[in-house]
């Protein structure tokens, strides 16, 4: 994943838009700007994620030039 893709996570459906993706020591984490998601939280938050984490609960969908 890289800035600019638009993902959606498997189990939800919910959206997220990648703004961010930083190397800490050996591991990378994955910034994500995620939508309303399907409970009607129609709040926008940013989360973190483990890159090795969220390529196994999200797909890409768009992918940023």
């Amino acid at each position: 994943m890289k800035v600019g893709d638009l993902i959606r996570f498997s189990s939800t459906g919910c959206h997220g838009l990648v703004t961010e993706v930083r190397t800490h020591g050996a591991n990378e984490y994955v910034h994500v700007l995620c939508g309303p998601d399907a409970d009607g939280n129609d709040s926008v938050e940013a989360r973190v994620f483990p890159q090795f984490y969220i390529t196994s609960v999200a797909e890409v969908i768009n992918a940023s030039w």
